[in-house]
């Protein structure tokens, strides 16, 4: 009998995913492949989508394609991000991430994920060459500086000192962390639970109000990535 009432207590009060970012007005996701299949009407709430693009030289993210069509039909601001790789050339990875996006046309400027998960160890040095020339490309091709995209550790090594220019997205469940650094977009929860969306998924929000998010679009007006 006590399991049972447990149980229905453990279940009556469903944790709401949104909880730490609730300060926080202006909602958002992103999503790749593995995120798996979406209901794109229920996602309506939304404010913007980041999606999966591209990877180092030659990856491209499968669902790409689809989510961006998708996200398109919807009044909603639609970023892309590339997942930076630590041991391939920046410029040949710039114009990989480029020539994939050719006549698409984004609300956010585009956005380079640089974190040491899933990258090989390469020295600091290269790396920060690397990202140099990766996002010197990008800016001459759009003429706007990319986002960058990190965690705690990533920004302690390699964006602090060197891309500090750089608006900045910011992945840490810790909620000190996106104003200590002075992040524009924070990613709170990396595995949420939403009912439209088949598995997990990241939840981000932007830091600030309804008005300053509708003037940072003023800022940011749409652009098409043109062919180079």
């Amino acid at each position: 009998m006590g399991a049972l009432v447990w149980s229905q207590l453990k279940h009556k009060k469903k944790e709401d995913p949104w909880a730490l970012g609730a300060d926080y007005d202006v909602r958002g996701i992103d999503l790749s492949h593995h995120n798996g299949s979406i209901n794109y009407d229920d996602l309506d709430s939304l404010d913007f989508v980041f999606l999966k693009a591209t990877e180092g030289t030659s990856w491209k993210d499968r669902a790409f394609s689809t989510h961006y069509s998708a996200f398109r039909e919807k009044d909603m601001a639609v970023g892309v991000y590339h997942f930076f790789r630590f041991d391939v050339d920046g410029k040949e990875q710039a114009l990989h991430f480029l020539n994939h996006l050719e006549g698409k046309e984004f609300q956010i400027p585009l956005v380079v994920d640089v974190e040491q998960e899933n990258n090989p160890y390469v020295s600091r040095e290269k790396v920060i060459a690397r990202l140099r020339a990766f996002v010197k490309e990008v800016k001459h091709q759009t003429g706007i500086k990319p986002i960058i995209y990190t965690n705690g550790i990533g920004y302690s090594d390699f964006i602090n000192d060197d891309f500090s220019d750089h608006t900045l997205w910011l992945s840490s469940t810790n909620s000190w962390r996106p104003a200590m650094m002075n992040c524009t977009f924070w990613q709170f929860n990396i595995n949420a639970n939403l009912s439209a969306i088949a598995h997990d998924v990241d939840l981000n929000v932007f830091r600030g109000s309804r008005v300053e998010w509708e003037a940072y679009l003023k800022e940011h007006k749409p652009y098409v990535v043109s062919s180079y």
